[in-house]
């Protein structure tokens, strides 16, 4: 009985150190962003705003318009959207595969570096990501630029850094084992590619400055036994 107890006990400890909160939250609160952003987009009714620019705009989706990255928001003083616009995402598709990312690789963070340098790595990748695309594309893209992807690959970024030959999973659509850093270094240079020839609306500069930034600071967490969770 003594042993049921134990082996109960240790099984419930298992448990508590494989959920992670942080993580958890932020894929919820992206599905009922998303879902927000159906009931939005689907509304029979426009959102007038007035700009400087112009007499006015019809928006369609007011949500995604005030939370996303854009030309017109930049011009507006919609100095929140590189926060924000994290929490938005443009399909199913691109909510199911960002989401895949953070729950895996957010998990093996939050467990190694602890919850404050989880979130430092996430949100301040994901805003970095977000001014860079500014920077570099938004002022003249009339795409937004949403999704949580330059977070996850921050992520990704200080997984390698401190995991390098572990081994991960890429569905393309068969799952693929490769080590970590064969897959950053395939990610990193396929958004370097799309980013130089353009040929579609992939926020890659985002993606890009997410990456590297997560490979740095988690290398800096590592080498200065700063990422040991405490």
């Amino acid at each position: 009985m003594r042993q049921l107890f134990n082996m109960q006990e240790q099984a419930a400890t298992t448990k508590e150190k494989r959920f992670s909160v942080a993580t958890i939250t932020i894929a919820i609160i992206c599905v009922i962003t998303y879902l927000a952003q159906l009931v939005t987009a689907a509304a029979p009714v426009k959102t007038v705003l007035l700009h400087p620019d112009a007499n006015y705009l019809l928006i369609d989706d007011v949500l995604t318009f005030l939370l996303s990255i854009h030309g017109i928001g930049i011009s507006c003083g919609f100095f929140w959207t590189p926060f924000t616009y994290m929490f938005l995402h443009g399909s199913w598709s691109h909510l199911l595969f960002n989401m895949i990312g953070l729950l895996t690789i957010g998990t093996a963070i939050e467990r190694q570096y602890g919850l404050t340098r989880f979130l430092i790595i996430y949100f301040l990748g994901g805003i970095l990501g977000g001014i860079g695309w500014v920077l570099l594309s938004g002022l003249t893209s009339t795409t937004p630029c949403i999704g949580a992807s330059a977070g996850v690959l921050a992520l990704v970024g200080a997984y390698v850094a401190k995991n390098p030959r572990d081994k991960l999973i890429i569905f393309v659509p068969l799952p693929i084992p490769m080590p970590a850093w064969l897959l950053a270094t395939l990610i990193f240079a396929g958004n370097a590619i799309e980013f130089f020839i353009k040929q579609t609306n992939i926020a890659a500069s985002a993606h890009l400055i997410g990456i590297a930034f997560g490979a740095i600071l988690g290398l800096f967490f590592f080498k200065t036994n700063l990422g040991e969770k405490q």
